[in-house]
């Protein structure tokens, strides 16, 4: 997390040292719009050069209509190129680049530059099964062996670890894939909501382990 008094540019600062540039494909976020977008906005926000690849028509409309951000670019998916053939190139430019595009097209096997990724989820038994197939889908892209959850605003407090909690007992029992928590997203109109969830994803793509998870209360 930010301490008080540091300057937006520590979170550029904190990815400098690394070596390549972050590709995270989300799953799951067709449903539920606006979440991507306000998580993009809000890394851009901690100093990060970000960028936002999407095929929902919905996501792209809300992420330009935004106030400008210094360092943050919004894409439909087809200016990338057939099979996203143009990602590599755009997230050099970039600290963090978050692909969400369509969750079968991710199934069809793109084959993406990336090593961890993010699943948006719902805590009920339903959505816990559908997040568990996304899971596997990513995986069985090959390069991603790293995958955070992120939950949406219905699943508060406990409702989300324990969503996790059985999330994550499935995916080690039959994927070996050990899951990271983010947190839950808030309400739309809680100022700065975002901004915990932001930085905890960027500690958990720095370090593989976010510090502070943002579970919010709403």
């Amino acid at each position: 997390m930010l301490e008080p008094g540091q300057d937006q540019a520590s979170g550029l600062r904190r990815f400098m040292s690394r070596r390549t540039a972050q590709i995270l494909p989300v799953a799951g976020s067709g449903e539920h719009p606006g979440y991507v977008v306000r998580l993009a906005q809000s890394l851009c926000d901690t100093g990060l050069r970000v960028a936002l690849v999407t095929d929902f028509d919905q996501e792209l409309e809300q992420a330009l209509q935004g106030r400008p951000r210094k360092g943050f670019v919004a894409l439909h998916a087809i200016e990338i190129g057939q099979g996203l053939s143009a990602l590599t190139t755009l997230s050099e430019q970039c600290d963090i680049t978050l692909v969400a595009v369509n969750d079968a097209r991710l199934a069809r096997g793109l084959t993406l530059p990336a090593q961890e990724a993010v699943v948006v989820s719902g805590s009920g038994p339903e959505a816990i099964a559908t997040s568990y197939a996304r899971i596997k889908a990513l995986v069985g892209l090959g390069s991603i062996r790293e995958v955070c959850t992120l939950f949406d605003r219905v699943s508060a407090g406990e409702a989300a670890r324990s969503g996790h909690r059985r999330l994550a007992q499935a995916t080690s029992k039959f994927l070996g894939v050990d899951l990271a928590f983010v947190g839950a997203a808030p309400e739309p109109w809680v100022p700065g909501g975002y901004r915990p969830l932001a930085e905890a994803l960027a500690d958990w793509t720095r370090y593989r382990n976010p510090r502070t998870p943002a579970c919010l209360p709403h």
